[in-house]
């Protein structure tokens, strides 16, 4: 597979050929962590998707200095000469890094961006709202936000509670990829307050739907589980995973506003990793058999 270096210039005046694999963006800032990394590589892996690494400098002076090297010991410390992913890293100075990395997903028709809790504050940029929705809303496509700080090295189970809404759906096809690439299970997970015949026929359709949009090759289970509390239990149940894939709220009740969304009470409390996805809309990023 190809690894190669070039600059966004000499990038984003390449043409991509018509039957080109889904590309994955994975911006590093001003620092980074490997746990995201590694997450978008084995996303890529899994989709069978190219990885752009887009290594943005602040400082013309920094080229030579740790900052810049980022991307390139990334690339050399995870990448053998088997390895089989399709991987390019991308140097650019800039003093706007997420505008930048925002233009280069959208010039380039990104499916998804990785994003960690190294992003930069949008305030720095004389913007307003947090980085992933803006990268998601201004360059069109999905976003993967990264939170690593209660996780450890590798991936060796994923945790996708599933719901209905568009964000929850891209959650489902992340994981599976993210699960492909890792060597990892996948289980879909539902709490219901009643466990009623009703519900439990909603929540296997909710299931049946959730599988259909995901190849064979994932290793996958499904698991409804009767609680009062859904974001007290999938905070349990997060303990027993390496990473919980979630959805950010499509919507937010008066009583949200006031408490918090499941999403923010699992991002906060869960032990484990916790991926947040956003949806741009349309079909965005998916992966089929490889």
């Amino acid at each position: 597979m190809v690894h190669t270096e070039t600059s966004l210039q000499e990038f984003l005046e390449r043409s991509n050929p018509p039957d080109s694999p889904p590309q994955i963006l994975y911006p590093v800032f001003n620092s980074h962590d490997n746990f995201t990394f590694q997450t978008a590589l084995n996303i890529a892996k899994g989709a069978g998707a190219e990885l752009l690494v887009l290594d943005l400098l602040t400082d013309a002076g920094l080229e030579t200095a740790e900052t810049s090297r980022i991307g390139r010991k990334l690339l050399q410390a995870n990448l053998s000469e088997g390895h089989t992913v399709d991987a390019n890293l991308i140097v650019e100075e800039t003093n706007n890094p997420l505008t930048t990395a925002i233009r280069v997903a959208k010039q380039r028709n990104i499916q998804l961006a990785v994003l960690d809790e190294h992003t930069p504050e949008l305030f720095a940029e004389g913007v307003r709202g947090d980085a992933a929705t803006k990268m998601r809303k201004k360059a069109s496509c999905d976003v993967v936000s990264v939170i690593y700080s209660r996780a450890g090295p590798g991936v060796a189970s994923v945790l996708v509670p599933v719901a209905e809404g568009k964000h929850c759906n891209l959650g489902v096809i992340v994981g599976g990829a993210l699960g492909v690439g890792a060597d990892a299970p996948v289980d879909l997970f539902h709490v219901s307050e009643d466990k009623t015949e009703a519900e439990v026929t909603r929540v296997e359709e909710l299931f049946e739907t959730a599988k259909k949009r995901l190849p064979e090759s994932v290793e996958l289970d499904t698991w409804h589980l009767e609680a009062p509390d859904v974001a007290e239990a999938i905070i349990n149940e997060s303990a027993h995973y390496d990473v919980t894939m979630i959805g950010k709220p499509t919507q937010r009740s008066l009583l949200e506003f006031v408490t918090g969304s499941i999403t923010e009470s699992v991002t906060e409390e869960s032990e484990n990793a916790v991926l947040t996805v956003q949806r741009n809309g349309g079909e965005g990023f998916s992966f089929e058999e490889k």
